[in-house]
């Protein structure tokens, strides 16, 4: 009589890749409830069908070399004569609007004032020596008169840190003139300037410090992005401020291109050494 020998066979486990053991859900049945992330927890040992599984390598990514570019860090010019550096300038927030912003002071907690030169009459060479030796940045609110008699000059001045800036081009009282004579005082110097100097314009300081809402929409009309006064002045080698006698973050000082510019700007120089300040630019502020 022959006998029959039957050998049960056991299925192999499903693999996921070379993952390790899977296990099958019988064909129709609803997969458990997971949740949102994709986990689905206990899964059923039920197993329908059984498959060889071959082992394949896994396959070979090849992850391309990253660079990070890092933004160059913020350095500023030394200055001379004593004077603390600047430190790295903190921007002001000048979203597009329909009346220019007006700065007298800049908001920040930087040690720093702000020189804005005006009209531009009187052109002395050693003014331009001494910030030569001061090393310092300041803005130059020109009329455009001057620009016209005396464009090599102002260029030398550019080349020493100094900003051109707009100061309109006859120097009139701009809440008591038309409103075609308005728009061409406070716009007209802006393609000139930007021919003489390589730089458009962005901030404009009106005569007098006379301006209202009139004055603020053409200038926001034809792109400058601030209007500038001041919390601080000098007259004949005199430095005052409006708010006491000590400066504050960010006190932009009303100077004038005249006869005492020089011994101004020494007392100038000489106030924040004592007070612990420095001199920056006002367009790395008001951007």
């Amino acid at each position: 009589m022959a006998i029959v020998v039957v050998v049960g066979v056991v299925a192999p486990s499903l693999g996921s890749g070379n993952s390790g053991p899977r296990t099958a859900v019988a064909l129709g049945a609803t997969p458990p409830a997971g949740d949102e992330s994709g986990t689905t927890g206990t899964q059923p040992a039920a197993v329908t069908e059984a498959t060889t599984a071959t082992t394949k390598p896994a396959p070979t990514t090849t992850v391309a070399p990253t660079t990070t570019t890092l933004a160059p860090k913020w350095k500023a010019p030394k200055p001379g004569l004593g004077l603390l550096p600047q430190p790295a300038p903190t921007p002001v927030d000048l979203p597009p609007t329909n009346l220019a912003p007006v700065f007298s002071r800049i908001p920040t907690t930087n040690k720093v004032i702000f020189l804005g030169i005006d009209d531009g009459m009187i052109r002395d060479p050693a003014v331009l020596d001494y910030l030569r030796q001061a090393n310092i940045p300041f803005t130059n609110f020109l009329v455009q008169g001057q620009a016209d008699v005396a464009e090599d000059f102002w260029k030398q001045a550019q080349a020493l840190g100094g900003t051109v800036e707009s100061h309109t081009i006859n120097h009139p009282d701009l809440t008591k003139v038309s409103g075609g004579q308005l728009q061409s005082e406070i716009c007209g110097t802006l393609d000139d300037y930007q021919t003489r100097f390589g730089t458009r314009p962005t901030l404009f300081r009106p005569p007098y410090g006379s301006y209202n809402d009139n004055v603020r929409a053409v200038a926001a009309s034809c792109g400058f992005k601030a209007i500038v006064m001041w919390k601080g002045s000098t007259n004949d080698g005199r430095f005052d401020l409006q708010d006491g006698t000590a400066l504050t973050p960010g006190d932009i000082v009303l100077m004038h291109w005249r006869t005492d510019l020089l011994v101004d700007l020494q007392k100038v120089v000489e106030t924040c050494k004592a007070q612990g300040f420095t001199i920056a630019r006002l367009e790395d502020y008001l951007k």
